[in-house]
């Protein structure tokens, strides 16, 4: 039952995040922010599949040295530049 419960907050977490309007990155040149840039919306099983593949990973953050707890989830830089619609 606990595991049906979490992966329904991590499925409507996913679904609020990136599958309403998308989501955007600002992108920096020499420290300064000079652009914005937008891609589609995503659902939970796109997420999931990207788990699968590798390409999204869950980092949990714990390292020597860093006295915060956190975890969260990562992909690296390609994916969202795979995923960019538009860059203003």
């Amino acid at each position: 039952m606990y595991r049906i419960l979490e992966q329904r907050k991590l499925k409507n977490n996913i679904e609020n995040k990136f599958n309403n309007k998308g989501f955007f990155i600002c992108n920096k040149k020499n420290n300064k922010y000079n652009s914005i840039s937008f891609g589609n919306p995503f659902n939970f099983h796109y997420f999931v599949e990207q788990l699968k593949d590798n390409t999204i990973f869950f980092d949990s953050g714990m390292y020597e040295g860093n006295s915060r707890n956190y975890s969260h989830f990562r992909a690296n830089k390609n994916f969202w530049n795979k995923l960019i619609t538009e860059t203003i």
